[in-house]
């Protein structure tokens, strides 16, 4: 696009998709279509967590029988909300999996996936001006969300090991608490894998009940990537719903079903949250005025009959073993890489020579050598924190090896 073409985009938009602010992840995903093309070779695509699995069995066959077997004008509009039966059934699920009484059909909301339903939040409840606070490394549209609807994102700090810095987020909240108005959490964690402990989120809670703000500060938990833990013996991964009364849990099945494209997801609000019915009409106003309306009528209507039946969702192990083996590849090479713990994202940090000769943006500079040997990776300066790589393991097997391959020829 040249210069005087820009004046046909807001100047903010033209801004993103333009120079710097475009998605890095969009960017070296375009970048794989065009290598694709060209007849080099295969292509080490980890750019884009875009489920390799197909979805379970068990879905196609609840959408044949949906289809034959629900009523006249189950594709017709609906409540904003969703459909009623699948709310009360996504309404006994998460109370049952967090331990939470009194939850009901109308705090539920299906919307179009987990990126929708963060939108529909924001719009809700932020004005121009609030600030939204975001551990990080975090997935990078985030930014992006926060801009529709004119709240400034602040990255917090993490721990070394990507945990919760209690005292960063205090920090961050007392910088300027007028303005303080949400804390964005992503456990299990895009880019890190990270799952943000038991004990840290009693005691995130426990930091925020004793604050004292002009307005409620709300936390926002998306969790898409819970049911992709990698041990399957582990407990459930904690929530904040059940530990902070403003907490909103958004989720989404387009890894866990492996249905990215369907765009089904959900939100929960906490039933002893500030407000709540206030919330709830603000919610499906959003929800409909942000153009989604309500959430696909079949993908609602075929999760009832798949989550938590056996064989309803992806192979997780597949995912883990990806990661597993990535990552004992790169730490021979030098890299930190912790041990996953869950979805399907690594985010190693690079060696210490590396950073030394490659100085100062040299995740960007080792991006662009992955290239040459047909390797696609984001570097972490996308996700807020620099020196380090994110890499999409949800990938086949074979693209793997030819990953680490073009990795050691890179690291030599």
């Amino acid at each position: 696009m040249t210069e005087p073409e820009r004046d046909v985009l807001s100047s903010r938009i033209a801004d993103c998709i333009l120079g710097q602010h475009e998605s890095w992840t969009r960017r070296m995903f375009e970048l794989g279509r065009q290598l694709r093309a060209d007849g080099g070779g295969p292509i080490w695509d980890l750019s884009l967590g875009n489920p390799s699995l197909e979805p379970p069995q068990l879905w196609a066959q609840a959408i044949v029988e949906t289809l034959r077997d629900e009523p006249t004008g189950m594709h017709r509009y609906m409540t904003n909300s969703g459909f009623l039966d699948v709310r009360e059934f996504i309404a006994q699920r998460e109370g049952e999996r967090y331990g939470i009484q009194g939850l009901e059909p109308h705090d539920v909301t299906m919307t179009v996936g987990a990126a929708g339903a963060i939108n529909v939040l924001l719009k809700s409840i932020v004005d121009d001006g609030d600030r939204v606070l975001v551990p990080a490394p975090f997935f990078s549209e985030y930014e992006h969300y926060c801009a529709n609807h004119g709240a400034t994102l602040v990255p917090v700090a993490t721990n070394p090991d990507f945990s919760l810095d209690l005292g960063t987020i205090a920090a961050a909240i007392a910088q300027d608490p007028d303005s303080a108005r949400i804390l964005l959490i992503n456990s299990p964690n895009n880019p890190t894998g990270t799952i943000y402990s038991a004990a840290a989120l009693d005691e995130l809670a426990a930091m925020l009940g004793k604050l004292q703000l002009p307005r409620p500060l709300w936390v926002i938990e998306d969790s898409p990537y819970r049911d992709l833990v990698h041990d399957q013996t582990a407990a459930s991964v904690p929530s904040m719903l059940g530990r902070w009364p403003n907490t909103v849990l958004v989720t989404s099945h387009s890894k866990d079903l492996g249905l990215a494209g369907e765009r089904i997801g959900y939100l929960v609000i906490n039933p002893e949250a500030r407000g709540r019915e206030l919330l709830h009409r603000a919610v499906a106003f959003c929800n409909r005025t942000l153009g989604f309306v309500n959430a696909p009528a079949l993908m609602q209507r075929v999760l009832p009959k798949v989550l938590g039946q056996p064989g309803g969702r992806v192979e997780v192990q597949v995912y883990a073993e990806n990661c597993h083996k990535m990552a004992a590849g790169l730490r021979e090479l030098g890299f930190e890489q912790p041990t996953p713990q869950a979805g399907f994202f690594l985010f190693p940090r690079l060696p210490a020579s590396l950073r030394a000769s490659l100085g100062e943006g040299g995740d960007v500079t080792l991006t662009h050598r992955l290239r040459e040997q047909r390797a696609l990776v984001v570097p972490g300066v996308a996700f807020g924190v620099p020196d380090h790589l994110r890499l999409a393991m949800c990938v086949d097997p074979p693209v793997v090896d030819g990953a680490l391959n073009a990795f050691r020829a890179v690291c030599a």
